[in-house]
């Protein structure tokens, strides 16, 4: 090891010095000579065979050789340096070689600019030069940042979606280190998802990867920006941009994110939509303004309409189930059965649904029947419901739970059953009611 830090050492030297002289004057293809073409073709299949064998120590000399001798020769020797430089930083963080780790960190950032000057592609190698700095130089974030934010402007809806990342990434700690204002990084947010969404929207051969990138900038977006810090970035432009489905989407998105669905802006910024552009989406969004509301009327109106507009029926399972939620709020159980029911339909295993299907039955099951024991059988039913809910969904459990214990305190005495011949496990059939299904009596 201790040969090989000499050997590693020697070389990031002599690589730092090529790297910038190499931005002055790029070699041409495999050298200048007759002399530095045979140098180099064999000093590029000697490190070769020795990369392939991941034999990166003794690839070392052959690449330095080749580096110098004719930088122009291949991308090749910049990818692969590449990854030996990591693979030696490695080695550096195991033998806790602090000095040597910073050296291979100057080489790598360094092949990167003599990649740049030899091969071009300014916007893509950028970003990987910028993604590695913060990852081997956090406490930099500005110079990442810089570097970064260069790659975006060279490339825009092409930066690749790690540097996407990290160019966020890098605006987020220079706000924790008080180098920026945390207003730049709210506004940097938009620009980023509109490049995710672009790529998304283009099904890109890396659109999962740039999902993955919009999950992870949302949720560095989330732990600092507020309703407030939205709010304050859309609502000055919103009179001059309502207008535009572009802007109003990204609006509506970004609130509903950050459960700022009760704000008047993502209401308002709804209903701008659905005028210019009526959708399920936008009947959806102005579903969801309504309920933060407690507007449930004008809630169940569109959550309607969202439901019509919607071509696909798979896709309206959410409209139906907070439909039925509204609809229960509003004491309108039969409708929230059928709702809750329609759910049921896209997604047999929603718990969410089963729960909704029970309250119906139980608080809604008393305007079936009047007298003593039967004015409480929609708590029977309710208890089967609440029982398939925490069956098919483990998240709902708890809550299934505490609604068995809420029936089972309303279900009718022995006494009250006694008159009408029922008892125990004795099946019940509703009768003359919205309910028509049938369930097992339980008396207390």
């Amino acid at each position: 090891m201790k040969a090989l830090k000499l050997t590693i050492l020697s070389f990031l030297i002599g690589t730092v010095a090529i790297a910038q002289s190499g931005n002055e004057k790029p070699k041409r293809n495999y050298g200048t000579t007759a002399e530095d073409s045979i140098e180099c073709v064999k000093n590029l299949s000697l490190y070769s065979e020795f990369y392939k064998q991941d034999n990166f120590e003794d690839a070392l000399l052959g690449w330095r050789s080749a580096l110098a001798i004719c930088p122009g020769s291949s991308k090749n020797l910049y990818i692969r340096g590449s990854k030996m430089m990591n693979y030696l930083m490695e080695k550096a963080d195991e033998a806790e070689n602090e000095e040597l780790k910073d050296a291979l960190v100057d080489t790598l950032l360094n092949l990167y600019d003599l990649r740049i000057a030899n091969f071009g592609e300014e916007g893509k190698v950028l970003g990987m030069k910028g993604v590695d700095l913060m990852k081997y130089r956090k406490k930099d974030p500005a110079a990442a940042f810089e570097i970064l934010n260069k790659s975006f402007e060279l490339d825009g809806n092409n930066i690749g979606p790690a540097p996407l990342v990290y160019l966020f990434l890098s605006k987020y700690y220079m706000v924790a280190k008080k180098l920026s204002e945390k207003k730049e990084l709210i506004e940097l947010y938009p620009r980023l998802v509109e490049v995710v969404d672009f790529n998304i929207a283009e099904k890109s051969k890396y659109a999962k990867t740039y999902e993955t990138a919009g999950a992870n900038l949302l949720k560095y977006f989330e732990k600092v920006a507020t309703c407030e810090d939205i709010i304050g970035l859309y609502q000055p432009t919103f009179e001059e941009m309502k207008g535009d489905a572009g802007y109003l989407k990204k609006v509506i998105s970004l609130l509903d994110k950050r459960k700022c669905a009760e704000e008047e802006l993502y209401l308002n910024a709804a209903i701008a939509l659905n005028e210019i552009e009526p959708s399920a989406e936008a009947s959806y969004s102005i579903a969801i303004g309504m309920i933060k509301k407690e507007r449930y009327s004008e809630a169940i109106s569109f959550f309607s309409k969202s439901i019509e507009f919607e071509e696909d029926n798979s896709k309206n399972f959410d409209a139906y189930v907070n439909k039925a939620k509204a609809l229960l709020i509003s004491k309108r159980f039969q409708e929230a059965k059928n709702a809750a029911k329609n759910a049921l339909g896209i997604n047999p295993n929603s718990g969410d649904a089963y729960m909704i299907i029970g309250d119906s039955y139980g608080y809604g099951g008393k305007s079936c029947y009047s007298d003593g024991c039967k004015v409480k059988a929609g708590w029977w039913l309710a208890t089967d419901y609440y029982q398939k809910a925490k069956s098919v969904d483990a998240e709902v459990a708890e809550k299934a739970n505490k609604k068995i214990a809420q029936a089972k305190s309303q279900y009718p005495s022995t006494e009250d059953c006694f008159f009408y011949g029922l008892t125990n496990d004795n099946v019940f059939s509703f009768e003359d009611c919205w309910i028509t299904e049938s369930t097992t009596v339980r008396v207390q």
